[in-house]
């Protein structure tokens, strides 16, 4: 699997739910540095990081709809331009059609939030398969 489609697999970002077991164990490993079991808040920071990187095709410093687009085609998972410009509108706080990397950080900072089931600051590989959502995906 190419390191763009892990990252967005693990970071739920593109991916429609996943329900097979093996495809969320293997995100959750991606994604856990340590290997501990366990995402802290810095290891799924650095992967939304990473994910940003990647998506970020011109480096300007945001996601355009293209770039979106373009990510998706490349993991197998084209979209149309409709569907990826409603994915960027749900992240875009400032309305400017773009994902810029505070917006894409607060997504993905929710994101774990909302998979911290216990809300003990960290997400084990079975919170994240009851997270609801895209934090699942």
């Amino acid at each position: 699997m190419n390191v763009l489609r892990c990252l967005a697999i693990a970071l739920g970002l593109l991916c429609p739910i996943v329900a097979q077991a093996d495809a969320l164990h293997d995100r959750f490993q991606g994604m856990d540095a340590n290997h501990d079991g366990r995402l802290d808040p810095r290891e799924h920071a650095a992967a939304a990081q990473a994910m940003f990187k990647q998506l970020d095709a011109d480096l300007d410093g945001s996601v355009s709809v293209d770039e979106m687009r373009l990510a998706r085609q490349a993991m197998d998972e084209p979209a149309s331009p409709g569907q990826v410009r409603q994915a960027i509108a749900t992240m875009d706080d400032n309305g400017d059609g773009q994902v810029d990397a505070d917006e894409h950080r607060a997504m993905a900072q929710a994101r774990f939030a909302r998979a911290d089931a216990n809300h003990d600051g960290v997400v084990t590989e079975a919170e994240m398969r009851q997270a609801p959502g895209p934090a699942a995906s």
